[in-house]
């Protein structure tokens, strides 16, 4: 069956070929192993050849076209291996993949790197299963190329980590010497011209094609709006800020797309959901997933969870008793947004209902009587009071409509390539710890929202019946075990509540196997702490040593609700069937005995007396 080819060579030489007016289709071009197809450029025969580095040593072996775009050549090493590299003379004794006939061959040659180290392939499917079976340690090849194979091979762009950095090179098109001159001078021209020119956007053909397969450059293309719902995404001081806000910037930040809060825009959420439909490469944030928002655009996510709520005047001595009672009055929501799915979901009739553009507008209708309830987010709600009320505390929660995850959405016309490379980059701003043991996730949730209780979906026994499974299973076959522990198999991740989970430490508290984060795996986290400064990992490693089992308390996130909540883990001290010494862990999530357990979010504007009322809010939602 033939191949429908794709990649950035493969647009640009439809593209190129069509402008001349003789297009090539990507069903015409051969995919051969690049051994095969250098010789065959080499030897002749009207071949051109693609991508490839032009080189002193190939100059005059072919004719040129190009560049077609520069592409830094990297090492990449198994998240797990614990490989570091810091200079060329740490490179003696690995076994490194390359690709036969490739440039990296030459690049680690110039830097000291013996023949014998490198293990030559014809494919890069090939290199990369020999990374996943320790044939070969490190992998040398173009670094976005790199991500985008593995997350064809893999499907995850951040498999595999950099752990060195070679040279920059230009890639070009190398065509057989017995083409014409005056055929590769026109190929030359119609490939600027497809670089120069540009759309009414003010962006060639040649910025698109890049930009679908290289994040950094996609990604920076798009409109990003959002609407004024704080404290996920408002603006303060002419700022667009936020906890959504600031994720996004993370994410930018992981994946090197040149873009800022200041690329955001805020707009009303009816207006904003009429462009995301108009394929117009956009944005938006922060969405609710619902059945009949999901085929209508792309999504990334989960970043934050919340309820939504009505509010009333204290004064008004409302009490709902169940969702009947919701017809008696006149309920305020933002139009368009999906407080007003959750009230006809209730049962709420639509002349109930009254539509407003912002939240600051329906809180106004609200102080002056003209809606009697205003459906809300809890913590958007309680910070427009804060921002506008002449009493926050005047106000009151008197029913929860739902708790729901929120997303980033893409118009349709937004590449999947993207929209997998935002999904891992989220992933890895979520899970990947700084030296401090802290992701940036962590810490953007605990500046925003401090901690939360969470009730128990499965007992403290079950917790302690899934260490002493794991730690048997170490006992008996310690290599398998962690396998299949950084795959997420049953039983070590429960497969029914993905929040029962197991993860291993050395005595060295390095992370040796994680069910729920294999990012983390390789990583040493002693005198690391939670984002709350508590090294509970050290404890872990103290007790454990001291007394074999034990229980500890710490801040993590939960999988399926992604804010920060008190946790307990209970570990235990075992002996591997390879002679090692391990740490088997797993946790629940604790139930505050008491509301002051709460912690609020220490970077808000409000006084400690509003920062405790809204805990208090929370806390009872949630109890």
């Amino acid at each position: 069956m033939k191949l429908n080819l794709q990649g950035i060579s493969v647009d640009l030489f439809e593209e190129v070929t069509g402008k001349m007016g003789k297009k090539v289709t990507r069903e015409e071009v051969n995919l051969v192993p690049w051994t095969e197809g250098y010789q065959a450029a080499l030897s002749g025969n009207n071949t051109v050849l693609f991508s490839m580095v032009r080189s002193p040593e190939r100059e005059q072996s072919f004719k040129w076209a190009g560049p077609i775009y520069s592409d830094r050549y990297v090492l990449f090493a198994r998240r797990d291996s614990g490989i570091t590299i810091e200079n060329p003379e740490d490179l003696k004794g690995y076994r490194i993949g390359v690709i036969a006939d490739d440039m990296a061959i030459r690049q680690l040659l110039d830097i000291g790197v013996n023949q014998s180290q490198l293990v030559p392939e014809s494919n890069v499917s090939a290199i990369i299963g020999g990374l996943e079976n320790n044939e070969i340690d490190l992998w040398a090849c173009p670094e976005d190329a790199g991500r985008y194979f593995t997350e064809e091979v893999t499907g995850n762009y951040y498999s595999y980590t950099v752990v060195y950095q070679l040279e920059t090179q230009d890639l070009y098109y190398a065509f057989s010497k017995d083409v014409p001159d005056s055929f590769v001078r026109s190929f030359q021209q119609a490939l600027d011209a497809v670089k120069q020119e540009k759309d009414p956007e003010g962006i060639s053909t040649y910025d698109r094609i890049l930009g679908k397969y290289i994040p950094s450059i996609g990604l920076a293309r798009l409109n990003y709006l959002t609407e004024e719902w704080a404290p996920f995404n408002y603006q303060e001081d002419g700022n667009v800020t936020g906890i959504s806000v600031e994720i996004l910037e993370a994410v930018f930040k992981n994946i090197g797309v040149n873009r800022s809060r200041a690329d955001v825009r805020i707009v009303p959420l009816a207006e904003a959901f009429q462009m995301a439909q108009n394929n117009t490469s956009t944005v938006l944030f922060s969405i609710v997933r619902t059945p009949e928002r999901e085929p209508l655009y792309k999504w990334a996510g989960p970043f934050t969870r919340a309820s939504f709520v009505l509010y009333a005047p204290l004064s008004s001595n409302i009490t709902i008793s169940s969702p009947e009672d919701l017809n008696r009055y006149r309920i305020g929501a933002v139009r368009a947004s999906i407080e007003n799915d959750l009230l006809a979901g209730q049962g709420v009739n639509e002349s109930q209902i009254v539509n407003g553009q912002t939240p600051e507008a329906l809180f106004r209708m609200l102080e002056e009587g003209q809606i009697d309830l205003w459906a809300t987010g809890d913590l958007a709600g309680r910070h427009q009071m804060l921002q506008t009320a002449a009493d926050p505390n005047a106000y009151e929660i008197v029913y929860t409509l739902s708790e729901n995850d929120f997303y980033y959405i893409f118009s349709k016309d937004v590449p999947d390539t993207l929209v997998s490379a935002f999904q891992q980059a989220l992933d890895t701003v979520r899970d990947q710890r700084d030296e401090k043991g802290v992701s940036d996730y962590e810490r953007i949730i605990y500046r925003n929202l401090g901690v939360r209780c969470a009730r128990q979906t499965f007992t403290d026994d079950k917790v302690m019946a899934l260490v002493n499974t794991t730690a048997e299973a170490i006992e008996k076959n310690a290599s398998d075990t962690f396998r299949r522990i950084n795959v997420g198999e049953a039983p070590y991740r429960d497969s029914e509540d993905p929040g029962l989970y197991a993860f291993i430490y050395d005595t060295n508290l390095t992370i040796v196997a994680h069910a729920d984060n294999i990012q983390s795996v390789g990583t040493n986290f002693r005198g690391k702490t939670d984002v709350a400064g508590k090294p509970f990992r050290d404890e872990i490693l103290e007790g454990a040593l001291k007394n074999g089992t034990g229980w500890v308390d710490y801040v993590c996130m939960r999988p399926v609700q992604t804010n920060l909540y008190y946790k307990t883990a209970y570990y235990r001290l075992t002996i591997g069937s390879d002679g090692n010494s391990y740490i088997v862990c797993s946790g629940n999530y604790k139930l505050c005995q008491n509301k002051s357990e709460a912690t609020p979010a220490n970077n808000s504007t409000a006084s400690p007396e509003e920062l405790i009322a809204l805990v208090e809010k929370s806390f009872d939602m949630l109890t």
